[in-house]
């Protein structure tokens, strides 16, 4: 077992009990059946606490509903993901086909991955919401205990901007639920960065400077996440004042490792700004407190896992680590042939290569080699396999179930300290200075070359990457040591670092479609991909209409029509 004396030792009769928040068809508007109500909870601050870790558990995603395809509510969002240019479906012809719909860019508004994740994410929006209504009565009849209620108003604050933030970025035009509304069917014919914007404002000046425990928000945490949202809405001077904040705090930093952000011994670290906490083996039926939206990622075959073979690293992918003489990114571009990069070639890799995918031949997490075989069928899914929230050996995972290999304790990171810096050389390049940037840049290059994935029989998992046992690779990273002076030059540096840093981790997607590229270089990914993987010859060409993704059919009709179709659908 994953043994934290954190937040999210989940209790099912916390998280059960609170039916009156619970997710149903109406999911907004489901009646109290046999469960504590908001005023039997308000009387105490234990009862006020359950309502907000009630909200803190639907980060997790995962709502338990089979039929409903819940891999689109996986923290990591790597079924939207997929219709980036980072990873496949994966898998083979015939599983997942409603998954494949984003790899070909042929989603609709039937698709059951959006109705989980509109799903879940209003859950949380609706646990947001009692917590906020609980604390504040909490709050008016228990003057003494103001304070306490307040920061946990602020938590509940917090949470529901996270949720309409997450609801925001795959749909854009959405309805904003507030604590008192009683009209659960409004319309999305709102600006809602701004309401976001000012819930985390509100957050902030009610939360305590430093949080409580392990996996909850404060201050700070809500203050990088002020400065997400104003960067979505390309408030670039805002969104980097609430950045500066963060950095100057001092409270998170750069492991040594990046691997370290990867395993279960390096969760909550002091890079970690914000994760999903996992728990297995404690009491939960059927691994609900795991990371079970990442089950489909482990690899196949005769591998550990046996099962599943999804989210698949692109080609694409692949062929950003390679480097120049000089340890710098080479951008791919036009019409390149994006051959097999294979074990011990010459070409220099920037060493996160081997911590982000599993390469034929190259040790896999300590599992020994990765294999061909643990690909379903390399043409239809690539040659590659996903390492990141993927168990190495010796971490713990589910005891007594058939699943039990899949389903582990390795927290989903939602926000890293190195996001947070290259979000801010973003800002920086737009309204600051360049060399600032650069600066971001080179410290989270500087750290992708203190360790690499260690050979096939090493005692440890990382190593040095200038340790003479290595053969698989020839590992290089550079930093940029001319000053920038072309802010475009910058521009395109900070984003292909975005890609290289963050790969997997479910945020090129929304980048892509918030930098407003989306269509040249998903058009130009898609041309490329068609000569390795047969199925992209089926892919359809990246619309202006992707930029967003269409509003579930089932929620207008639950709406009376209140909720209006995203353009193009």
């Amino acid at each position: 077992m994953k043994n934290k004396n954190y937040l999210f030792i989940f209790s099912l009769i916390i998280a059960g009990s609170l039916t009156f928040l619970a997710c149903s068809d109406d999911f907004l508007n489901t009646p109290p059946q046999g469960a504590l109500d908001g005023a039997v909870l308000s009387t105490s601050k234990a009862g006020v606490d359950a309502t907000v870790i009630s909200a803190y558990k639907s980060l997790i995603g995962w709502t338990g509903n089979w039929n409903e395809q819940a891999w689109g509510t996986a923290p990591s969002n790597w079924v939207f993901n997929v219709a980036s240019d980072e990873h496949y479906k994966g898998s083979e012809p015939g599983d997942g086909d409603e998954t494949l719909q984003f790899q070909l860019y042929q989603w609709g508004p039937g698709n059951p991955n959006l109705r989980s994740k509109f799903a879940a994410t209003y859950e949380g929006i609706a646990r947001a919401n009692a917590a906020i209504r609980t604390a504040t009565t909490f709050g008016e009849t228990n003057a003494a205990d103001k304070v306490f209620a307040d920061q946990k108003v602020g938590e509940g604050l917090f949470l529901r901007a996270f949720f309409h933030f997450e609801a925001y970025k795959v749909w854009k035009n959405i309805p904003y639920y507030l604590e008192n509304d009683t009209d659960f069917k409004k319309p999305n014919d709102q600006p809602v960065l701004p309401l976001i914007i000012a819930d985390l404002d509100k957050a902030i000046s009610l939360l305590p400077d430093t949080r409580a425990q392990i996996g909850r928000t404060d201050k700070i945490v809500a203050t990088a996440y002020l400065g997400k949202a104003k960067l979505y809405a390309k408030d670039y001077t805002g969104a980097l004042a609430a950045f500066n904040t963060v950095i100057g705090s001092g409270r998170f930093s750069l492991v040594d490792c990046f691997y370290d952000n990867f395993s279960v011994a390096g969760d909550n670290n002091a890079e970690s700004i914000l994760a999903v906490q996992t728990s297995v083996n404690d009491g939960a039926a059927d691994g609900d407190n795991s990371n079970f939206g990442e089950r489909l990622a482990q690899p196949h075959g005769d591998s550990n896992w046996g099962c599943c073979g999804f989210k698949n690293p692109s080609h694409d992918l692949a062929f950003s680590y390679k480097v120049d003489d000089n340890g710098l990114p080479v951008l791919v571009t036009g019409s390149t042939v994006l051959a097999r990069i294979p074990v011990g070639s010459s070409t220099p890799l920037d060493p996160r290569i081997d911590w982000t995918m599993g390469r034929t031949g190259i040790n896999y997490l300590n599992w020994g080699p990765h294999s061909d075989t643990w690909i379903r069928g390399q043409g239809y899914a690539g040659w590659y396999s996903p390492k990141k929230n993927i168990n190495a050996k010796g971490d713990a995972n589910l005891d007594g179930s058939w699943s039990g290999a899949q389903l582990t304790a390795l927290n989903v990171e939602l926000m890293r300290y190195s996001d947070l810096l290259l979000m801010a050389a973003e800002c920086e390049v737009e309204v600051g200075s360049l060399e600032k940037a650069r600066e971001y840049v080179n410290a989270i290059r500087k750290r992708a070359g203190n360790c690499a994935q260690a050979p096939v029989g090493s005692s440890t998992i990382s190593t040095s990457i200038s340790d003479p046992a290595i053969t698989q690779a020839v590992y290089k990273v550079g930093e940029y040591t001319t000053a920038w002076s072309n802010k475009d030059a910058a521009r395109d540096a900070v984003r292909l670092e975005r890609k290289l840093e963050l790969a997997l981790e479910g945020h090129r997607i929304f980048d892509l479609q918030r930098w407003g590229n989306m269509k040249e270089v998903l058009n130009a990914y898609i041309a490329r991909e068609k000569g390795v993987v047969s199925v992209m010859s089926n892919a359809s060409p990246v619309e202006d209409k992707h930029v967003a993704f269409p509003i579930p059919d089932s929620e207008i009709a639950r709406s009376g029509g209140n909720l209006k179709q995203n353009s193009g659908y």
